[in-house]
């Protein structure tokens, strides 16, 4: 306390009407008289080479500048406001503003509310607006005007009362525009002074009270206290000093302790830690104030009740108050004790904004979102009936409320509960980066994201990992698991594995599941992810399970994919075809086709298979019957120069339906034995297996029509060519020894006119045989006389003259030869004659 002797002025005994403390400068502008002096402190006297100004009505601080290190004052003169500029060293008159006549004033930086000639005024000093207000007196009755801040930044209170200080009045808020707001406080009398500590208003009354109103609309009655004495008049003040620790009844404690204790809304066996809740209260409980009552008596504290005990409402309009405290305290350094008031009062306002509020999905849990650093969202999760994981707690004071809500069904207030999830956990994220979040974060992104997974669920919408935090991974397992239909979110699994890197679990899951394909496909993405052990050790087994439990439609794409794996894994292809086993002889076969036929033995293996394959068609299709159709269709063609019989066969099979998975493993045999052409031992090989199941020689004249020599001798084969019909395949093996033969079958079939183009056609075709007189007479005898003549007459004229050719030369030779002969002798006697 600062107690002075020097008189403000030595010639006069004037009180002093204000001291307005300038602390970062260490002086005072104290106003006696409509003086204004700068005193220095701690002397406590006026500051040397100063100006005095004269006229002051009131004088009010506009703001402190930290760049400058002055304060800027508003001095309110009958001729207008003095802007002042005060530092250390100096007071400067920096600006001046027309507005004249002002008794009193506040000051919110460039906005005024000031009182003039009985009325109020609100001023704009930046714009020089003006905003004519009410009167302060109804009548001209001289009343103090009463004017201060009820909100720092926003807003003003002011008293307007009737015609003296015994009657009633009224307290007014007014905003920077000029509006009334939060209603109308009622006043028994007009005051002499006003504190704001919000949610009080504190009256000096001129009749030795002070009187307590609530600043809350939604108290039924405005007056909550009222101070009196039977001594002199009982002032008020606020002091720039905090008194603590005052002293309170054990059962007023008790009551605070109560609602502030934390109490788990499960878990609730935890006794320890209950206990150790209610201790850090007690702990940090402390009662303090700045508010002073005094008169003649003495100096006594006047301590606000606390807050916890202040807002009790559940009515809506409780909101808007707890929104105004809450702004304030935002405004100062709280104290241990007043962090837990904080943030109970924030609790309550979320749970009655969620109680009030048709609908909570956006403005509600934002604001769920922004205090939750202070406030556990998972109280929230718990009330719309999730799952929470760990334990909550919550003030004891407001478990009611809680289990209230929980009681209401919270999701008919919200249009798109996943929408407004995804929102939430977007911003807790966000905050999260702060560092605010740290503790708690995994446990409510666990809440957020297995309630996100239940409804998606229920919604049957597509679930991919990347919706998940990775904290949230063993619950989202747990949660499917707890299904018996955890088939249709195998994906989920899967994907999920992988990103834990348990890559031998997803293995093992599609192995379950029964799913080869994709377990053969996840091995080929994550080869080089899996560990040593199983690559070595298990690989092999699981690849050939897959090959196992395939299907035809499957298998080749599964066997391209085995062979990628193994050629990645550096496993011998060889000894991965021996673990197949013996039983299963179509994946043999396949696997080998893939992979390419390495030796004799896998060619036979093949031909054997895919042999007893046309022999097992050939018995179930009624393939020689079918066959059988279509040699008689080519028997019953006697055009000569039709196709032979193997082209023939292939042509129909080649468009026959009935034929198509014949043709198939012929094709592949055929296939099979082009490749090992010049393996003599496989061709003999093939010709013994095919002999053995083929019929009037169908078979081996597909396989092997160029190459039957090899086998069958050329009468054989005549025969069988004749038995088909297949005259140009029975020109091979004509000659002279059975061109007759063969034309007396062509002349044995029913029809004339065939046997007449056909013997035409041989004869022509096979003239060059017919240079033996023998033959040619065994033709012309072989003729049947109805065989009409006209028709071969060429080709006979031709044979006739051939004939007579042969003929005339044979008796030319003779001659010559006579009578070469006879010269002979002729010359033998002349020589002997001589002799």
């Amino acid at each position: 306390m600062l107690v002075s002797q020097t008189k403000f002025d030595a010639e006069s005994n004037s009180k002093i009407d204000k001291i307005l403390l300038l602390p970062k400068v260490e002086g005072a502008l104290i106003l006696c008289d409509n003086e204004l002096v700068l005193f220095i402190l701690p002397e406590f006297a006026p500051r040397p080479n100063t100006t005095r100004l004269k006229g002051i009505s009131d004088v009010v601080i506009c703001n402190f500048s930290r760049s400058s290190k002055a304060y800027r004052i508003y001095a309110f003169h009958a001729e207008g406001v003095r802007l002042l500029k005060i530092s250390a060293d100096s007071l400067v008159l920096t600006k001046a503003f027309n507005f004249k006549l002002i008794d009193k004033a506040c000051a919110h930086e460039e906005t005024l509310m000031v009182s003039k000639l009985n009325s109020y005024e609100l001023i704009n000093l930046k714009s020089s607006q003006v905003i004519p207000l009410f009167r302060i007196s109804e009548t001209d009755e001289d009343l103090e005007p009463i004017i201060t801040s009820f909100n720092e930044q926003s807003e003003f209170l002011v008293c307007s009362g009737g015609g003296s200080y015994d009657s009633g009045a009224m307290a007014l808020v007014v905003n920077h525009h000029g509006d009334i707001i939060k209603g109308t406080i009622v006043l028994k009398n007009y005051p002499r002074n006003v504190i704001v500590e919000f949610p009080y208003i504190i009256a000096e009354s001129a009749f030795q009270s002070v009187d307590i109103y609530s600043a809350l609309p939604s108290e039924k009655s405005q007056l909550l206290q009222s101070i009196t004495t039977s001594g002199s008049d009982l002032k008020i003040s606020k002091s720039d000093n905090v008194f603590t620790n005052t002293n309170n009844s054990e059962e007023f404690k008790e009551k605070i302790f109560n609602k502030l204790r934390l109490e788990p809304l499960t878990h609730s066996d935890n006794k320890f830690r209950i206990e150790r809740e209610r201790a850090f209260v007690e702990e940090s409980y402390e009662e303090k104030t700045s508010l002073i009552v005094y008169n003649n008596l003495g100096i006594h504290l006047l301590v606000p009740t606390p807050m916890v005990l202040r807002f009790t409402s559940c009515e809506e309009s409780e909101i808007d108050n707890i929104e105004d405290q809450l702004k304030k305290l935002a405004k100062k350094d709280l104290t241990k004790f007043e962090h837990i008031e904080a943030k109970y009062l924030m609790s309550l306002l979320l749970f009655l904004m969620t109680l009030h509020y048709d609908h909570i999905e956006d403005e509600v849990m934002k604001k769920w979102c922004d205090f939750s650093d202070k406030v556990d969202i998972r109280i929230l999760f718990y009330m719309f009936g999730w799952k929470v994981y760990s334990e909550i707690w919550c003030f004891h004071g407001l478990i009611n409320i809680v289990e209230r809500l929980k009681s209401l069904k919270l999701t008919n207030k919200c249009e798109n509960i996943l929408k407004m999830l995804l929102m939430m956990k977007n911003e807790l994220k966000k905050k999260n980066k702060t560092g605010l979040l740290t503790n708690d974060f995994d446990d409510i992104m666990k809440t957020i994201d297995i309630t996100l997974f239940k409804l998606r669920l229920e919604k049957k919408e597509t679930i991919t990992v990347d919706m998940f935090e990775r904290e949230s991974y063993d619950e989202i397992i747990r949660e499917i698991n707890l299904h018996d239909d955890k088939l249709p979110r195998i994906e989920l699994l899967i994907e999920i594995y992988k990103e834990k890197g348990e890559y031998l679990k997803a293995l093992n899951l599609l192995r379950e599941a029964g799913d080869y394909i994709s377990l053969v496909s996840f091995i080929e993405e994550n080869l080089k992810k899996l560990p040593e052990d199983y690559i070595k050790e298990r690989i092999a087994d699981d690849l050939l399970l897959t090959l196992k439990q395939g299907d035809e439609n499957t298998e080749e794409c599964a066997i391209k994919k085995v062979l990628k794996i193994l050629d990645m894994a550096c496993i011998n292809k060889n000894d991965f075809l021996n673990k197949i086993p013996a039983e299963e002889t179509s994946l043999k076969v396949s696997f080998i086709e893939q992979l390419g036929v390495q030796n004799s033995n896998d060619s036979k293996f093949l031909f054997n298979y895919y042999l007893a394959k046309l022999r097992e068609i050939i018995n179930q299709s009624n393939i020689w019957s079918i066959l059988g159709d279509f040699i008689k269709e080519y028997k019953d063609d006697f055009a000569y120069d039709k196709t032979d019989i193997t082209n023939f066969i292939h042509i129909k099979l080649k468009h026959s339906l009935q034929c198509e998975n014949f043709s198939k493993y012929y094709e592949k045999c055929e296939n099979l034995k082009s490749e090992n052409e010049k393996d003599d031992e496989f061709i003999n090989f093939t010709f013994d297996e095919i002999s053995k199941i083929d019929k009037e020689h169908i078979l081996t004249l597909l396989f092997f029509p160029n190459e039957l020599t090899n086998w069958v001798s050329s009468e054989e084969l005549l025969k069988i060519y004749l038995s088909f019909n297949d005259f140009r395949s029975v020109e091979k093996y004509i000659g002279k020894q059975n061109l007759v033969a063969v034309m007396k079958q062509y002349l044995d079939i029913s029809s004339l006119n065939y046997s007449v183009e056909l013997v035409t056609n041989l004869l022509q075709r096979n003239f060059e045989l017919l240079d033996d007189t023998d033959i040619q007479l065994k033709i012309l005898e072989t003729i049947p006389s109805v065989f009409p003549v006209q028709t071969i007459s060429e080709l006979l004229l031709k044979v006739l003259i051939k004939y007579q050719e042969k003929k005339e030369e044979s008796n030319l030779r003779k001659c010559l030869l006579k009578n070469q002969i006879s010269i002979s002798d002729e010359l033998s006697r002349n020589f002997d004659s001589q002799g």
